[in-house]
């Protein structure tokens, strides 16, 4: 089972990360420092993933990680084609596993607890 601690520490992180990436991108519009927000951000949610695939065996979590994996490898070739605007879909993936470990919080706090999670 995974825990409520792990849970918030995870969505409270990638709050964290969102909230500053959206200050810097309002803010400052620096293309260092918002596409390093990112990448920061990539990095946790990827690191979050494997974690909870390797540890809980949330095989649903495999998937975020082989979309990653193809993203990353493709988007080199995006960023030739299509310029900046290749950051939206890295920008919508990185929302959607937001909300898909939001969506998980709430599930992990409406179940019942244990004796031993007393």
């Amino acid at each position: 089972m995974i825990s409520r601690t792990r849970m918030k520490l995870d969505v409270f992180g990638q709050s964290i990360l969102i909230g500053a990436f959206i200050l810097l991108w309002f803010f400052n519009r620096q293309y260092i420092w918002t596409s390093g927000m990112l990448i920061i951000l990539g990095i946790w949610q990827l690191a979050s993933a494997i974690h909870l695939f390797l540890a809980y065996r949330y095989i649903q979590r495999i998937n975020f990680v082989r979309t990653v994996l193809v993203l990353g490898i493709s988007l080199p070739v995006w960023i030739n084609f299509v310029g900046n605007w290749a950051y939206v879909p890295v920008g919508g993936l990185l929302l959607w596993y937001f909300f898909w470990s939001v969506r998980d919080l709430f599930i992990v706090y409406r179940r019942p607890r244990s004796f031993w999670d007393l």
